[in-house]
């Protein structure tokens, strides 16, 4: 099931990428960006979009109302189509897969970064110059999760960096266990002492 929505969400993220680049790219994308912000900063928005009472409608109506007549007729359009196929609950999904495609078309390398606590504007304008050096165009996303107590997480495409406290007391514990076990089995293969 999860992989048939990764395949479905696939699919309308690169019917909406290929419409947008018929017509003004940057700005479409600019709009749709707008959209995700909003969709995602606004915890009623997804509730009320994704609602089975709520008339399909009065749904795009408020769509309409939200996007405004400035905004590209695509993205209206593509966001009212998710509402009508009941695809609002892939929208996550899409929006990534979205992203992903228009890092990959202007060579920018996603970066997530987790930090236990916000970082500092230092912090960032250091780790941006290096993460830079080394990737070239790249986009920061940073998340606070404090489950990982300190240090960093880095992830890029497949790969990633845990240098965090959670990890190192992790790997602190499995070593802990391992020279535990070897001690256990060096006593056990001893020959007891008489008395």
């Amino acid at each position: 099931m999860i992989e048939r929505k990764k395949i479905v969400a696939k699919r309308y993220a690169e019917a909406f990428f290929k419409a947008i680049q018929a017509e003004d790219f940057e700005e479409c994308f600019k709009d749709f960006e707008a959209f995700t912000a909003l969709y995602f900063g606004y915890e009623g928005l997804a509730e009320i979009l994704q609602h089975p009472t709520i008339h399909v409608d009065r749904k795009i109506d408020m769509l309409r109302r939200i996007f405004g007549p400035r905004t590209s007729h695509l993205v209206v359009d593509f966001v009212s189509l998710l509402v009508k196929k009941k695809r609002m609950v892939l929208f996550e999904r899409i929006s990534q897969e979205i992203e992903r495609m228009y890092r990959r078309l202007h060579g920018i390398r996603g970066i997530i970064i987790k930090s236990a606590i916000p970082l500092q504007n230092s912090e960032r304008t250091r780790l941006r110059a290096i993460l830079a050096q080394k990737f070239g165009r790249i986009e920061i996303r940073e998340l606070v999760d404090p489950a990982i107590l300190g240090g960093l997480v880095i992830q890029f495409t497949d790969q990633v960096v845990d240098v965090s406290i959670r990890n190192r007391i992790k790997q602190l514990h499995e070593l802990m266990v391992r020279v535990d076990n070897e001690w256990l089995a060096n006593l056990i293969s001893q020959p007891t002492l008489a008395l």
